[in-house]
């Protein structure tokens, strides 16, 4: 049985309460009764002597089919059709203009925060004018360089500061730069890579600007952190009775790993950073060097490691210098290209972060070293480039 009900008309049953008028919803009493609403988004049941309600939604077409089960044997089935009718007053294509209006507003609003957000991509090298070789991701060289670009940007924590030495008690750059001098002439005998070298010299820089430390223990300090950056580059990793055997076993396989755990802690187990080594084999590609122009840089950058003052540059004005330094002395006609912004700042429009004279004063900071090399003690990494291997680079700039 059926019956359409109007909307706002009451229902004439005796075991049906009417509406409450102080609420929008019909309450529905029944004893000995249950009842389901045959739709999935909305289910009514009742248990005997409890209440129930369904909802009276405006402005919609819902039908409703409530099916009462007797709990008698012979069970009647009651199908009750609620048809609720649309306001008349109200003109769908007037909504639909209203609709179709805020989705402009959006979307010209959208469209305004996309061109805001646009920036122009700085392209570091062109790559049609490098040469094909398969060790060279041509392809990805610009995203790299922009990756090592950012990274050195954040920085690093903790931040090896300039002039760190005036905090050390028992320390000063004197034995800074032995240890160094040393670290470089170990490095080469084991035949480990470049990168491996200058992650070993930031450990200790880095270290020693957050935490003081005894002369006795400095070498310590050297042989942990190779141990460190070696466990980071290397794939053939010695043991540490190696590296206490370079110490003419002055220090014991247990004072390795404490010290080994004490600068990972205060290091905060932060260790990789672009180095000046990455930035510069970009760049050597760029401009086209040779194996001795290519030497020659690795020389002044290893050489520059001795001196504190490396620790005043980032490790990509320090690359952009020693390109400058060996286009000069090649006499290059493009050596200007060796100090563009955009090999070593990431903001190119702000002229208060990095000019040209810092790559200058870099330069010469690193060539005032190199050419007194001689003067020091220092001279494990100038040994190193006077062998044929290395193109005799060191040779080279000493004759000039």
């Amino acid at each position: 049985m059926t019956k359409n009900i109007k909307k706002g008309e009451t229902i004439s049953h005796p075991d049906i309460i009417p509406p409450n008028k102080n609420t929008d919803c019909h309450r529905i009493f029944k004893t000995q009764t249950s009842f389901r609403v045959e739709k999935p988004s909305l289910r009514i049941d009742k248990n005997k002597g409890r209440e129930s309600y369904y909802e009276n939604k405006e402005n919609n077409n819902f039908n409703y089919d409530l099916r009462m089960n007797f709990s008698s044997r012979d069970s009647q089935i009651y199908k009750i059709k609620i048809n609720e009718s649309k306001d008349t007053n109200k003109d769908p294509n007037k909504e639909k203009e209203k609709e179709k209006e805020k989705e402009t507003i959006i979307v010209n609003k959208f469209q305004k925060k996309v061109k805001k957000t646009k920036k122009e991509k700085i392209k570091y090298f062109d790559i049609e004018k490098i040469e094909d070789n398969v060790q060279i991701p041509k392809e990805y060289m610009n995203k790299i360089y922009y990756n090592l670009l950012k990274e050195e940007d954040e920085g690093i924590v903790p931040k090896p500061k300039y002039n760190y030495m005036k905090e050390q008690k028992e320390i000063n750059e004197q034995m800074r730069s032995i240890l160094i001098d040393w670290i470089i002439d170990v490095h080469y005998k084991f035949g480990f890579t470049d990168e491996t070298l200058f992650m070993t010299v930031l450990i200790i820089d880095r270290y020693l600007t957050v935490k003081q430390i005894t002369r006795a223990k400095l070498q310590l300090l050297g042989i942990t952190a190779m141990m460190i950056a070696c466990k980071h580059e290397e794939i053939d990793l010695p043991k540490v009775d190696d590296f206490t055997y370079i110490t003419d076993n002055a220090y014991v396989k247990d004072e390795v790993l404490k010290m080994e755990n004490d600068v990972l802690k205060e290091l905060n187990f932060n260790l990789l950073y672009p180095s000046q080594i990455k930035f510069f084999e970009y760049l050597s590609i760029h401009f086209g060097f040779d194996k001795k122009k290519h030497m020659m840089g690795k020389y002044l950058m290893e050489s520059f490691l001795i001196d504190i003052k490396c620790t005043k540059y980032k490790p990509s004005v320090i690359s952009s210098a020693c390109c400058y330094i060996v286009m000069k002395f090649f006499k290059m006609k493009n050596y200007q290209e060796s100090y563009d912004k955009k090999f070593y700042s990431l903001i190119i429009n702000d002229d208060s972060k990095y000019t040209e004279h810092d790559i200058k004063e870099c330069a010469k900071d690193i060539c005032l070293f190199v050419d007194n090399i001689n003067k020091t003690k220092f001279l494990a990494c100038q040994k190193k480039y006077a062998k044929p291997e290395q193109e005799k680079v060191s040779i080279i700039i000493m004759n000039e």
